[in-house]
This record gives C-alpha cells, structure tokens and sequence, in this order.
C-alpha cells in the first residue's frame, strides 16, 4: 500500500511516520486491495488532528478523521476508527453470499424412511376426487 503522509503547520517526525506505517500495515489484514492511503497530521486549538482517507481498489474510498491532545493518542483512534468500518464492510459482504453447500441438510431419500412417512401427492387428490363427486 502506498502511503502519503502530510503535516498541516508542523513537521511531521520519523518516529511518527514509523507508527503510521505500522498501522497502516495492520489495516491490510481487513482490506489487502487497498491500495493508497492519505494521511494527514494537523495542530488546531491546541488539539490534534488526524485525517486519512484510504482508496481501495473497485469501492468507494473509507474516511476517517480523530483528534486528541497529542499525535500518538488521534493516530491510535484514528487507527480503531478505520478498523471498526473495515470490519463493518467486510461483514458485509460476507452476509449476501452464498452458504457453502456442506451447510446445506440433503434429504434422506437413499434409505426410503423420509419418503414412508409423506403420503404422496397422486393419492390425496384421488381422495379429494372421490368425496366432490
């Protein structure tokens, strides 16, 4: 994944880069088509912001936006934020597919005892038949 990582009115540190590529690592176990993220770090009010938005391939880009009263503690929400709305997506689209076919009970037909039980269709409308006319 490719990473741009930018800094509003502050300089954006190596240590603070390490930690977002560390991140930004652990979000491809939920998402691995994504394929470009955009971060950036911002000080407004005296509180800190992070922003990113992250492009995955043949979906609509997941956005997300936390602020904290230093970097470490918005990265870390920021991180959960992403997570928590992978995950979501994630589920589902797992939910409209459909279920494996060992899921699937077959009908008992090979032993004969599910079909001694069911009277069969051609009997109940000679029955039928019979008390009309």
């Amino acid at each position: 994944m490719q990473l741009i990582i930018s800094g509003r009115n502050i300089e954006v540190t190596d240590d603070l880069r390490v930690r977002i590529e560390g991140q930004f690592e652990r979000l491809e176990r939920y998402e691995p088509r994504a394929s470009r993220a955009e971060i950036t770090l911002g000080e407004e009010k005296n509180r800190c912001v992070a922003e990113a938005v992250l492009s995955i391939d043949r979906r609509p880009p997941v956005h997300g936006v936390a602020e904290a009263e230093d970097f470490r503690t918005a990265l870390d929400r920021l991180h959960d934020k992403l997570a928590r709305q992978l995950k979501r997506e994630r589920s589902r689209r797992r939910d409209h597919r459909a279920p494996p076919l060992e899921a699937i009970p077959l009908e008992e037909t090979a032993t004969g005892e599910a079909a001694a039980d069911e009277t069969p269709a051609d009997e109940t409308a000679l029955d039928d038949a019979d008390g009309i006319a």
